[in-house]
């Protein structure tokens, strides 16, 4: 008789919490099980001892849930009234959880004369449009889940507010009490309104710059109505940061349904420059909720198409009639801007896209979407962000916006404080000193080249009172000089950059931590590792700061507490944040940093 063999699977519900979110089979061993201490996942493999739901209750609660649904969706019969008002109540609630995984859209275009290579992914037609609901599953077909084509926003009816309408009309129910917007449904007039007015108080956020009068009241404007992916991907964010239960509800269907409008517009070439945007809001999204490799695929997408209508080689009004042309003919046909205020869209559209993929290049170690190349048709032309009344593109000639910045000078700062352009260079310099990083020689021609140019930049920079785009370019100055340190030397400039950082942070009210810039977090992080790595090698120190290492010890360990407050406090409204203050927790506890 062969020998008994025992059964090795867990019983329901006693693997690791770590093991039960990666769909891992966990040998149960406490206090760290085998697969968390294969993966150097010991801080991560957590127990939970709570008294287990038989398989009964878990579906009578799953039956609740269903039952609750289902009164709700009856209840939309009153959106159908026009005298239904929208009331809404936005709340500082926790962060809505992340969506279920859908397959993202990149554009299928062929950019190889510019030197970029394919990255052709399955794109998703009409008919593979889902909805997920609070449980997880999808429908791609049965109502009430699926979308119409044609139901959702439509510009001509999406932007004229309601008479005598208001923020505050709408703002002081709880949604809890009103029926829940159906998708198949056009969304109520307060709602758009209310959600446009979230997204100009955030819009900083996702470097949007570009005019919103059109958004606004589109009537004034039928011939530059925005395309219906840009509103869906704008509605999305605004519900991402309206914080409210009421409105995260909606993030999936908005979601899904930018990403519908967005491969219906490059099916039919429709106002491709607001497509553009609208995959840049998309990976802002994704990129906040620390779903990195989604937003590569979307910051991929918007470049390939911004680049193909030639929108990173715009040339600046100094040029005459032959203002808003690309240099080198577009790989996709764009007609000539209508007027001043479109050329700027374009031109804001493009640098929006680039801080993206810049920014969030070193934030997540994948390559430049868009390369520094010495191909014609790759490099970068279109002036800086500025507004049309400034001069400094005629002051700038028509030099490249990169080769300026590298080679200098800087324009006086009574040119220099338009914050888009201040924004833009601060996040250039930030992606290049990451670059630089890696040379093994401070001598290195590139090294100096971009050390000498953020030394300029940083001169150039007038003391401003606080003001939130500000912040956020001291703050990649300041991690900029930090990138510019010789690897594995303790380097004074790079620990005062740090407290320099932390001095920042002390200025925040509680209140603005909402309103900051998400790559924010990832400068934090990166000063922390300085304090992380000073307190490492303190001991072999003496001699720095008057002698006495213990200032250096003091100094850091004030720093990483400010630095992982900081990152908790941001972690609130920002999934991203949240991860890297645990990190910087559990990289300074071996060293004795409590």
């Amino acid at each position: 008789m062969p020998p008994y063999k025992t059964d090795s699977t867990l019983r329901r519900g006693t693997a690791c919490l770590s093991c039960r979110k990666r769909k891992l089979k966990c040998d149960g061993i406490r206090p760290i099980c085998g697969q968390c201490n294969k993966m150097n996942r010991a801080h991560s493999c957590e127990y939970d001892d709570r008294q287990q739901k038989s398989r009964t209750q878990l579906l009578k609660e799953q039956l609740s849930v269903l039952e609750k649904r289902l009164q709700e969706l009856e209840a939309v019969s009153c959106w159908s009234n026009p005298n239904c008002s929208l009331i809404v109540f936005v709340t500082n609630a926790t962060l809505p959880s992340c969506l279920a995984r859908s397959s993202s859209s990149p554009l299928n275009l062929d950019l190889t004369p510019f030197g970029l290579e394919a990255f052709d992914e399955p794109r998703a037609g009409p008919s593979s449009i889902t909805v997920f609901d609070d449980l997880g599953s999808s429908s791609s077909s049965s109502p009430p889940h699926s979308i119409s084509q044609s139901a959702l926003f439509h510009p001509g009816e999406a932007f004229i507010p309601p008479p005598n309408s208001s923020a505050s009309s709408y703002s002081n129910s709880n949604p809890e009490t009103t029926a829940h917007w159906d998708p198949r449904t056009s969304l109520p007039c307060g709602a758009k309104k209310y959600l446009l007015e979230v997204f100009m108080a955030h819009k900083h956020q996702c470097w949007f710059y570009g005019s919103m009068d059109r958004f606004m009241d589109s009537s004034k404007y039928p011939d530059n109505v925005p395309h219906p992916a840009l509103i869906n991907a704008m509605y999305l964010l605004s519900c991402y940061y309206a914080q409210s239960p009421y409105y995260s509800e909606m993030e999936s269907a908005f979601f899904v349904q930018a990403q519908h409008e967005i491969n219906a517009a490059l099916d039919g070439s429709d106002r491709l420059p607001d497509i553009v945007q609208a995959s840049a809001l998309l990976a802002i999204y994704l990129y906040t909720n620390n779903r990195i490799m989604e937003g590569y695929r979307h910051t991929f997408s918007a470049i390939r198409l911004a680049v193909g209508l030639g929108l990173h080689q715009i040339r600046p009004p100094c040029m005459g009639s032959a203002a808003g042309y690309p240099q080198q003919p577009p790989l996709i046909p764009i007609s000539q801007p209508r007027d001043n205020t479109e050329l700027v869209d374009r031109i804001f559209a493009f640098w929006q896209v680039f801080m993206i993929d810049r920014s969030w290049s070193v934030a997540s170690g994948l390559p430049l979407a868009l390369p520094d190349k010495e191909n014609p048709q790759c490099r970068i032309l279109t002036p800086w962000p500025w507004t049309l009344e400034s001069r400094t593109w005629e002051d700038h000639g028509i030099r490249p916006p990169m080769q300026a910045l590298l080679e200098g000078p800087e324009p006086p700062a009574s040119q220099g404080l338009y914050m888009p352009a201040l924004k833009a260079k601060a996040i250039a310099l930030f992606e290049l000193t990451s670059r630089s990083k890696n040379s093994s020689d401070q001598n290195d021609w590139f090294y100096r080249l971009v050390e000498s140019a953020v030394h300029r930049f940083s001169s150039t920079i007038p003391s401003l009172a606080y003001d939130r785009d500000y912040f956020v370019v001291q703050t990649l100055i300041y991690s900029s000089f930090i990138h510019l340190q010789h690897q594995g030397i303790f380097d004074l400039r790079a620990f005062k950059a740090a407290n320099s950082i932390v001095r920042l942070i002390r200025q925040l009210d509680v209140g603005e931590y909402q309103y900051l810039d998400t790559i924010i977090a990832v400068c934090w992080h990166t000063a922390s590792e300085i304090f992380i790595g000073a307190l490492a090698s303190a001991g072999g120190m003496e001699g720095s700061f008057g002698g006495d290492p213990s200032n250096i010890v003091n100094l850091s360990k004030c720093g990483l507490d400010v630095l992982t407050g900081a990152l908790k406090a941001l972690g609130a409204f920002s999934p991203l944040s949240a991860d890297l203050a645990v990190k910087v927790e559990v990289a300074r506890n071996p060293i004795g940093m409590s």
